[in-house]
């Protein structure tokens, strides 16, 4: 706990949000639907190429993408990737991970997308 792990090879992120809608019309709207948005939904997409051995980062992802019962985990993410530190974190949020796709081209290298879908409201978010 507390402890983030950088992995090896990452690619393209990808942050959704969304919202239900929450319908609001009453009988003066005069033929109009109003909404507003509801909860939100938030999503994470990672592409990487992993770079094994990895212990501490891409093997340890598999692990709790894996296990089972499935447990949320920390992400973040940073502004200055690799070398980055503590106060270059520009996401942060308590995650369910899913190894979601994985490709083994006769002539390139393995990639793998990882979904994490959020287990609670992020903690910091400078992004949205």
């Amino acid at each position: 706990p507390g402890t983030y792990n950088l992995i090896q090879g990452q690619g393209d992120l990808s942050i959704s949000r969304s919202a239900a809608k929450i319908d609001t019309t009453s009988k003066d709207d005069l033929g109009y639907g109003t909404s507003a948005p509801g909860l939100r939904d938030l999503s994470l997409s990672l592409s990487v190429k992993p770079k094994l051995p990895d212990a501490n980062g891409y093997t340890r992802l598999e692990s709790l993408c894996n296990a089972s019962p499935q447990l949320p985990f920390n992400v973040q993410v940073r502004k200055g990737g690799a070398t980055g530190g503590t106060p270059d974190v520009v996401f942060q949020c308590l995650v369910y991970g899913s190894l979601d796709e994985s490709s083994f081209p006769q002539a390139g290298a393995v990639e793998a997308k990882v979904g994490f879908y959020a287990a609670a409201a992020p903690t910091v978010d400078t992004l949205a």
